[in-house]
Order: C-alpha cells, then structure tokens, then sequence
C-alpha cells in the first residue's frame, strides 16, 4: 500500500499446526526505501525469505535492489483470495497481543452483500491488508508446498 492502503509487514512462525503471527508494520505512505529501512530496523536480513504482492513487481524489484534478494512474489492462481482464506481456515491463528490493526481486521473481515442482504463469496475490499500479507505468506510456503508434496510417496 502507499496512499490510502498501509504497508503491512508480518512475522509468521508455523510451528505446532498453528500460525503464530506478529505485526511489525501497518504504515500507509511508505515508499520502497522506507520499506527496506523498515525491514533493517526489524533485523530481518537480506535472505530471510520475505513473500510480496506480485501485483507489485516494480516494488519487488525495487526492494530486492535494495539488499533483500530473498524477496519474491506469491504465486496467485485462480481465486487466489478465496483459495488463501480456505488454507487460512485450517489453521489456529494466534495473533500476537501487540498487533492491534491485524486485530482489527481480524474483528472486522466480512464478505460482500447484494441489495437483498445475501452473503457473496468474494470478501469485502476493507480490512483485509495484514490478512493478504498472511494469506501470501500461508499461500506460498505452507499451502502450495502442501500441495506439492501430494502423492510423493515416502522411501524408508
């Protein structure tokens, strides 16, 4: 985000079939440099594996320039929103206390109405930056590694 949506940066930690997560930034009107300096103060190095937008790959590209190579973006497939929020749904999410915007989203996700007050299957556009970031980070290295591993079977 830059205008109107913040930059949200999140830690995940997988670990016990739960997601631990922790917000470190919820900041609009950051550009790519406030970005990086955002990622040194936090102490996350230039290969901790940090996943993006890749609708944004002028802002990966940008980044990565500076310093953070590890950086790549999620990889989106058809219905990506729906397909991320359904692996979001298998897990425990704990949320850090400290995290109060992804709290807030958290709180106050929905899906979108008709006119008749019918419940669609597309979320809503609000609330939602801090739970993209995770989805990214669940889509990308629990969920498609899970579906990667289907049907590999294991040699003893």
């Amino acid at each position: 985000g830059f205008t109107n949506d913040p930059t949200a940066i999140i830690k995940v930690v997988y670990q016990g079939g739960e997601l631990w997560v922790e917000e470190l930034c919820f900041e609009p009107g950051l550009t790519n440099p406030d970005i990086v300096n955002k990622l040194k103060s936090f102490g996350i190095g230039p290969l901790d594996d940090i996943i993006a937008d890749s609708a944004e790959p002028k802002s990966i590209a940008e980044i990565r320039r500076g310093g953070y190579r590890a950086l790549r973006g999620v990889k989106k497939g058809p219905d990506s929103i729906n397909n991320g929020i359904d692996i979001l749904k298998r897990y425990k999410i704990n949320i850090h206390k400290k995290s109060i915007n992804l709290i807030e989203e958290f709180s106050n996700y929905q899906w979108m109405k008709t006119k008749d007050g019918e419940y669609l299957n597309k979320p809503n556009d609000n609330y939602n930056h801090g739970i993209d970031a995770l989805r990214y980070c669940v889509m990308e290295k629990i969920g498609m590694d899970r579906q990667t591993r289907k049907g590999i079977k294991r040699r003893n």
